[in-house]
């Protein structure tokens, strides 16, 4: 594939960002107490939708029929959606006849989107006051763009459970919002689920469901060159909604005869897997001796080459579980979350900007309080905790423990 100059910089400047990153305070300043002492600030509501701030963290929760879920959204989310996307939608705007066949792609991948998805892209569409195409754009563009970084892994601790750790990248010539939207959406049918979105977005990215499936993105560097598929966006939001299992997750893959380019890192209360989808291709890589990590390459599907910087990341991480077999605990996690080698501390051109935790036995996850400064990783500040039956509900323990402190 062959693209424009301008095309080639949108890539690289716009579609690496995923501006999940909180609003917040200098690196020395943040005091993880504070956050968690904050009252609970309600910042608007839409029939039986509501925006509040907790922990410092914007939290949107969403319910309804998928119009309705989607109306909500962009009326909650309207500045957010605007701000955040602006790039996007400068592109949009700006298309040349050389640029167009990026729209083409975004109205043939949407003959691929499930009835209720389109739904609720309309419903964004009327709720930020938006024509319903640069919705549609915005949720193909990341696949269209292919574009995309991060790292995960799993592991089993002494008691048994799975915890599961999330790094998002981006490079670090890009701006970056910090502008973090945690959606807790309960639908009328499948599962409900909180989910850290880019907002305007449907979306599976970065997520946990009441089942305590988790779902993440990851970049596989494969070129897409089938265009009849689901968007990873919204193929990652079906599995998130409709899985009480990984091998419901692995069902549903199964269904689509042609696949998105993406990695997914999924993980349950009982173990991990990653899922490896190409075009026409397909594998899957189960949890072994009690951990499991993914990078940005292919490692049964055929693949292009890859950097090695890719493998020599994935080997550290397998290196360092490896040698913690059955110590592994939070506290491990995090030291091998926040080393050079996985935060990409002094790696020139790129920076982790995202870093969660979820634990899919007890509901509970924890987003990193992004420092100030691009240039130092999220994983770096401290993490504050929510529990996903106590937003959708409000039953459930307060999670546990509540935070972690800053490095």
């Amino acid at each position: 594939m062959i693209y424009s100059r301008n095309s080639i910089f949108f890539i690289l400047i716009v579609f690496n960002v995923v501006p999940f990153a909180i609003s917040g305070c200098g690196y020395q300043k943040i005091s993880v107490q504070d956050l968690l002492n904050q009252p609970i600030e309600e910042v608007g509501h839409f029939n039986f939708s509501r925006k509040y701030i907790k922990s410092g963290i914007t939290v949107v929760y969403l319910t309804g029929s998928p119009y309705e879920i989607g109306l909500a959204h962009g009326k909650l989310c309207r500045e957010e959606i605007l701000e955040i996307n602006k790039p996007i939608f400068e592109f949009y705007n700006g298309m040349t006849e050389e640029s167009k066949h990026w729209l083409s792609k975004a109205e043939n991948l949407e003959k691929q989107i499930p009835a209720e998805y389109i739904e609720e892209m309309h419903g964004i569409a009327d709720g930020s006051q938006l024509e319903y195409k640069k919705i549609l754009f915005l949720n193909t563009v990341s696949t269209i763009s292919e574009g995309r970084g991060c790292f995960a892994f799993s592991y089993r601790d002494k008691d048994s459970r799975i915890i599961t750790f999330r790094q998002g990248d981006m490079p670090t010539e890009t701006f970056l919002y910090k502008n973090m939207i945690l959606y807790i959406i309960k639908p009328e049918k499948g599962h409900g689920f909180a989910a850290i979105l880019n907002p305007g977005w449907v979306d599976g990215e970065s997520g946990i469901n009441e089942k305590g499936v988790t779902v993440t993105q990851n970049n596989i560097s494969i070129a897409q060159k089938e265009w009849e598929v689901m968007p990873i966006t919204l193929l990652s939001r079906y599995m998130l909604q409709y899985s009480k299992t990984i091998e419901e997750a692995d069902q549903l893959l199964n269904t689509q005869k042609k696949y998105p380019a993406r990695l997914l890192f999924v993980s349950s209360p009982k173990s991990a897997a990653v899922f490896e989808i190409a075009n026409n291709d397909k594998a899957r890589i189960n949890m072994k001796n009690g951990y499991l990590a993914t990078a940005n390459h292919a490692r049964i599907i055929p693949s292009q080459p890859v950097s090695g910087s890719s493998y020599s990341r994935l080997e550290y991480a397998n290196q360092f579980l490896r040698e913690n077999p059955s110590s592994m605990d939070f506290d491990k996690g995090l030291a091998l979350v926040r080393s050079n080698k996985i935060s990409r501390r002094w790696t020139r051109g790129v920076q982790n900007i995202l870093s969660f935790i979820f634990s899919p036995s007890t509901l509970d996850l924890w987003i990193a309080i992004a420092p100030d400064s691009n240039y130092i990783p999220a994983s770096y500040g401290p993490f504050v905790g929510f529990n996903l039956m106590h937003e959708l509900y409000g039953s459930g323990d307060r999670p546990d423990p509540d935070s972690f402190p800053a490095y």
